[in-house]
């Protein structure tokens, strides 16, 4: 089983569910992640510096970044969150549009050989695993 070096359990999951299954399950939460999801987010973190997912633990407002539950209020009913196949995060350091143009102008790199598709037109950096052709069409871009 993977475990990200640079985060916490409570960074990808949202404040309820980790208080209802962390006591029973512990670590073996990280096993609902696909590795590639958590691997990623580990070379994002080492690539472009301090990383943001989830910050209730410090009483900050982001609550839904990672994991969401199927009754979850935030998001698209089918939002790849909820199959754990995607991750919202800002990076102080680094302009989210400057990663942005880096995934679109090498999207094999090492670092985002896993993304398959990126969200526009929000402040944070969206990328998923959903099933897209990246081979034959490119990251699929969705623009908000």
């Amino acid at each position: 089983m993977y475990i990200p070096q640079h985060f916490t359990l409570e960074e990808f999951f949202p404040e309820q569910f980790f208080r209802d299954y962390f006591p029973r399950y512990g670590q073996l939460l990280w096993s609902l992640f696909p590795t590639e999801v958590l691997w990623t987010q580990d070379r994002l973190r080492e690539r472009y510096g301090p990383c943001l997912i989830n910050d209730w633990v410090a009483k900050g407002h982001n609550r839904y970044r990672g994991y969401r539950p199927f009754d979850c209020p935030v998001g698209a009913t089918l939002s790849m969150h909820k199959f754990a196949l995607a991750v919202d995060s800002e990076f102080p350091d680094t302009p989210v549009g400057k990663i942005r143009q880096d995934i679109l102008e090498d999207p094999w790199h090492e670092t985002f050989k896993y993304i398959r598709c990126i969200e526009s037109g929000v402040s944070w950096l969206h990328w998923d695993f959903r099933n897209h052709d990246k081979k034959n069409l490119g990251i699929k871009v969705i623009h908000r």
